[in-house]
């Protein structure tokens, strides 16, 4: 499965990437995927982030999933336990020992293994066997599970190098300061656009805290503030009262949009210049296209319409911005 060792390449980067200790395993049978599992809890104390990633063959027997290894062959179910490695038992380890378990699963490709064991069950247990991974219907407190399709679903290679799955992955989870439940909404999103809605994520999560896989706040995060401060800018101004540009002053003591509402203020007590509109503030801000873009895939996150989140402020962006 090349697709599959690239996808895991990739992510086993962008962990590394992002200050985590990783231990990769590529291409392995089921007694060196046990061996690789067993270093990998004994590694796990109680206040870490313990983080589990996989991706290659997966299938769903009788409600429970199993991970296979390179070597599995599984000619009847009575193989299965010893030729394949069950998702539950990965979830409780990192649950017993660790802080916080994140897990992504890319398990769901179309899978020839399935199909023939599926063949070999008999009677009423045959259909038991199926391609995809069965519902995980909850998970333990501090557990993050990730999957690369929803129940039943087969999970796409993609043209590139790597997956969809894997691609939206590695890129949003990298975004700076975007906490991994919002990321994992535009994993989702892109997915669905890639696969012509064939592939759709799912996430089952019991976490409480936020978690961010890069904490740092460049000039992105620099820039929310600023359009926060915006959208509070544009409020004062639909209310138009001295009142309201003093209550932005308090709040915005200073920024980009700061002087405008100073201006305002002043026209309104009777004296001074004119107001400076948003979007000559806005242009003092210098935003860049990935900058207005991040604005735009925010506001599409919280249910505005903004139309293409191509970093252009268009009407529809604007009018969800007022609308904030």
């Amino acid at each position: 499965m090349a697709n599959a060792a690239a996808d895991a390449r990739a992510f086993a980067a962008f962990l590394k990437e992002n200050g985590f200790e990783v231990d990769s395993l590529i291409n392995v049978d089921r007694a060196g995927f046990a061996r690789g599992l067993s270093s990998f809890s004994k590694k796990i104390g109680p206040a870490d982030t313990a983080l589990f990633y996989f991706a290659g063959h997966g299938m769903q027997l009788k409600g429970e999933n199993f991970l296979l290894g390179l070597d599995a062959e599984l000619l009847s179910e009575f193989d299965v336990d010893a030729e394949a490695i069950a998702l539950n038992s990965i979830i409780g380890i990192m649950e017993r020992k660790a802080s916080l378990s994140l897990l992504f699963v890319d398990a769901c490709r179309n899978n020839p293994i399935a199909d023939r064991l599926n063949a070999s069950v008999e009677g009423v247990t045959r259909g038991a066997a199926l391609k995809g991974l069965a519902p995980v219907g909850s998970t333990g407190s501090g557990t993050m599970i990730a999957f690369s399709a929803s129940p039943g679903q087969v999970a796409y290679d993609g043209v590139g190098e790597n997956s969809p799955f894997t691609t939206a992955l590695v890129e949003h989870l990298s975004s700076p300061s975007l906490e991994v439940g919002t990321a994992f909404k535009r994993v989702i999103r892109d997915v669905r656009i890639k696969t012509n809605n064939l592939q759709s994520p799912q996430i089952v999560s019991n976490i409480a805290a936020e978690f961010y896989f890069n904490a740092s706040a460049p000039a992105t995060a620099v820039a929310a503030s600023d359009f926060l401060a915006q959208i509070d800018f544009e409020k004062a101004e639909r209310i138009a009262t001295a009142r309201g540009w003093q209550l932005y002053l308090a709040k915005h003591q200073s920024g980009s949009f700061s002087d405008s509402a100073r201006a305002a203020l002043r026209l309104l007590e009777g004296g001074g210049d004119g107001l400076v509109s948003p979007q000559e503030a806005e242009s003092h801000m210098k935003l860049t296209q990935s900058q207005r873009k991040e604005i735009q895939l925010t506001l599409s996150d919280l249910g505005y319409d903004i139309g293409a989140a191509d970093g252009n402020l268009g009407q529809k962006t604007r009018r969800a911005i007022s609308r904030y």
